[in-house]
């Protein structure tokens, strides 16, 4: 079971956040039948999506993230919620070099009627370099951030990483602490287990109150409750003309990749 572990570390100074996100990611490459690269990429954006949503504070608070390619000609969209529902899709991007786009956050607290939007310019291919960039530019916060992905042969091996944050007013000999704990897992490449496994390893020694333990998954939102809705709010007469000359009404969901067909005698139905 893929798990989000939560604790302030060195004297609550230091936010720790410890992720296994082994299963979201197979799970999108089921769905998307995606492998190597373009999976590892997906991956790393559903791992930043699972981190952002873990984040929230309302239940019905949202989170999205939206890297697009330098040239215009691909996209990576990830969507998820307070409920830790985490979906993804990749369009083009995925298949070649990231740098040089750019990447949106938006931001729903469920408190306000207006939403938290930062961008930023994409300099690396690394995923961990991204969420850093993007918490320094846009939201001024000191963020380390170390996520992995490893995938092949239609399997994803490992997936999660460690992010940090420094609270106000860290002092040196605490920012020292966590540093050193960040690098130590940071440079041994070889320790891809579960998350509990990487807490008890490098971090719990530095461990300053209440482990908060919290469970993603790779869910998505649609449902034909749902589309028949939105279908409803049209017109039936137009709807029936793309029966007429498209055989039926296909919408297409590309987070779980699943059609929902309409033919004339579910339009009917509709109205």
């Amino acid at each position: 079971m893929d798990k989000i572990l939560r604790a302030l570390i060195c004297g609550g100074q230091v936010s720790l956040t410890v992720l296994d996100t082994t299963e979201l990611v197979q799970s999108s490459m089921d769905i998307h039948n995606t492998d190597g690269k373009a999976a590892e990429i997906l991956g790393g954006l559903l791992t930043c999506g699972a981190y952002l949503s873990s984040l929230l504070k309302s239940e019905r608070g949202s989170v999205s993230i939206t890297v697009k390619s330098e040239r215009g000609d691909g996209a990576v969209s990830v969507s998820a919620d307070a409920a830790l529902h985490i979906r993804g899709y990749a369009d083009g991007a995925c298949n070649s070099s990231l740098k040089g786009g750019s990447l949106t956050v938006v931001r729903e607290d469920g408190y306000s009627s207006m939403p938290f939007v930062g961008n930023c310019s994409i300099e690396s291919d690394d995923i961990s370099d991204l969420l850093e960039l993007y918490f320094g530019q846009s939201e001024q916060i000191p963020t380390a951030v170390k996520i992995r992905v490893k995938c092949g042969d239609g399997k994803c091996k490992y997936a999660g990483g460690v992010i940090m944050q420094l609270l106000p007013d860290a002092d040196e000999e605490n920012i020292e602490r966590a540093s050193n704990a960040f690098y130590a897992y940071k440079e041994d490449e070889n320790f891809t287990v579960g998350a509990d496994e990487t807490y008890e390893k490098y971090f719990k020694n530095l461990s300053s109150g209440e482990l908060t333990a919290l469970f993603p998954e790779y869910k998505c939102n649609c449902s034909e409750k749902k589309i028949t809705g939105v279908l409803a709010s049209l017109k039936k007469s137009e709807l029936l003309e793309i029966c007429r000359e498209q055989g039926a009404v296909k919408v297409h969901c590309h987070y779980c990749n699943k059609d929902y067909v309409f033919d004339e005698n579910r339009i009917e139905e509709l109205f």
